[in-house]
């Protein structure tokens, strides 16, 4: 680092020389000390990472109100999930380029100011077409901040502070997922389904104020050059993969335009990963593979992660229109697992460092395929209990295995390293999460069908009548029983684990 640089660094970081008296290094750039400046830069990740789930949690349950409100079918309404998700994976290869190429502060200043912009526009939308642009430009805004947050707490605290404040973050994240829901059926209750939009608003304006003062000022690496091939390979092949998927449900599993997306997208991803190995400063730098730590927490996050995009409308299946629950009965029956979840990360946090790291993460994994298997068993006269057990063990046991997981991956990669790292964790968590939400939910309407018709019944599938709803709950039992397959994958896996205790 040259002098300039390490002068800013220590005017943020040494305001008081009689109580720091050093600057401790993080690998390239000195880290933010231990006091206020560390406490207000925690607090502007944690806000950060609670208004982007808190953000993905409360769409889902407002969709019935957008149908009403805009006149638009189920299958088009989906893109109002869509329209993010999609920018979302196709921006987060990019941001580990973007925070090497212009820093790590000016990349999340500017996401974060995108994500308010775009969530006011949401708010003001007066047709569907502008709500799903607006909600396009919000997923590109979170696409570049999700994978920064991570690789900050890497890149400006000092090792011994890391888990700690991971997890915090995770626990953030919880908090963000476990309000989301419930706040969302309150507020379509009481309110307009506009404010849902503006919720978040001012908790990414504190974070902005926060992260402008207290993250350190660098000059980004201009040897970083701008790969718009790359950029365009990755994008567009994530991009055609998403749509194919998202559409597979209307054009068939072996239709000309499903099958041709895929193979064209992932062609395009095949050829971005060679290029990226001969690159001399590749977009997203796969070298980080070869810590095996990375690796393996890669891909059993993988592996949960097609665990997590689908149960919100499983929930939604089963507890709105089977049990006919009303949006706010179901919000605040969610929240008691999402506090669960909570509960679990707060666990991890207290006994990641008793050398326990591993049994919370194996411990987390089996409580969570407990959970999705008596999720598995649900008929019309389930028992109150039998559901809130199922889900809080569901919630409890992927609380415990976040944090302790992530900083096992992440924490294996050298620092300068870590903005490709949590690149790629983020983007390949949220392209398998995608895909395999969308082969579940179809998956869910070929079994109801199926089940509706075998049991003697002519015609689609009718709504509310008995037949519907025996067949819907078989079909939801179904995608929770795929979901204990993957959870046994990702149990096995964790045999592979080794974590030292740390000192």
């Amino acid at each position: 680092m040259d002098d300039g640089r390490e002068q800013q660094f220590a005017q943020v970081v040494d305001n008081d020389p009689d109580e720091i008296q050093e600057v401790e290094q993080c690998g390239e750039v000195p880290c933010v000390q231990a006091g206020p400046h560390r406490m207000w830069l925690l607090v502007a990740i944690v806000l950060a990472n609670i208004t982007i789930n808190m953000n993905n949690n409360t769409v889902s349950i407002a969709l019935p109100t957008y149908m009403q409100i805009f006149s638009v079918d189920v299958n088009l309404v989906q893109w109002v999930v869509i329209g993010y998700m999609l920018p979302l994976c196709m921006m987060m290869p990019v941001s580990g380029y973007l925070c090497e190429r212009y820093s790590y502060r000016t990349v999340f200043l500017v996401g974060l100011a995108g994500l308010m912009l775009c969530s006011v526009g949401c708010a003001c939308a007066v047709s569907f077409p502008m709500l799903v642009a607006f909600r396009f430009l919000k997923g590109v805004a979170a696409g570049i901040i999700v994978p920064s947050t991570m690789a900050m707490l890497y890149r400006y605290l000092p090792k011994h502070a890391q888990a700690g404040s991971l997890g915090t973050v995770a626990l953030a994240q919880s908090v963000g997922g476990a309000i989301g829901p419930t706040l969302a059926g309150i507020v379509l209750q009481v309110s307009t389904w506009r404010i849902l939009f503006l919720i978040n608003v001012p908790l990414a304006l504190i974070s902005l104020v926060l992260l402008y003062g207290n993250v350190p000022k660098e000059v980004g690496n201009k040897e970083e050059k701008f790969d718009f091939l790359g950029i365009s390979q990755i994008a567009v092949g994530t991009g055609m993969i998403l749509i194919a998927f998202t559409n597979v449900a209307m054009w068939g599993w072996t239709s000309v335009p499903f099958l041709g997306m895929v193979a064209v997208g992932l062609g395009l991803v095949i050829v971005f990963v060679f290029r990226q190995f001969r690159a001399a400063h590749p977009l997203l730098n796969f070298a980080v593979l070869k810590y095996r730590a990375f690796t393996l927490t890669l891909l059993i996050q993988c592996a949960l992660a097609m665990t997590l995009g689908v149960t919100a409308l499983l929930a939604q299946l089963y507890l709105q229109t089977v049990r006919a629950w009303t949006p706010a009965q179901t919000g605040m029956f969610l929240l008691v697992p999402s506090l669960m979840m909570i509960l679990g990360n707060t666990v991890t946090v207290k006994l990641h460092k008793r050398g326990l790291a591993k049994w919370l993460i194996s411990c987390g994994i089996m409580c969570a395929l407990l959970g999705n298997w008596g999720l598995s068993t649900l008929t019309l006269e389930t028992g109150f209990m039998v559901l809130l057990v199922s889900f809080c063990l569901r919630y409890f046991g992927l609380g415990m295995t976040s944090m302790p997981l992530t900083n096992y991956g992440l924490g294996a990669v050298p620092q300068h390293m870590s903005g490709h790292a949590s690149s790629m964790f983020n983007w390949a968590k949220q392209l398998v999460q995608v895909v395999s939400t969308n082969i579940l939910t179809v998956m869910l309407s070929i079994n109801l069908t199926k089940y509706y018709l075998a049991a003697g019944n002519t015609g689609t599938p009718v709504e509310g009548t008995l037949a519907y709803n025996i067949a819907a709950t078989k079909a939801v039992n179904g995608d929770f029983m795929f979901m204990v397959f993957a959870m046994a994958v990702c149990f096995v896996l964790t045999f592979f684990i080794k974590i030292e205790k740390e000192k």
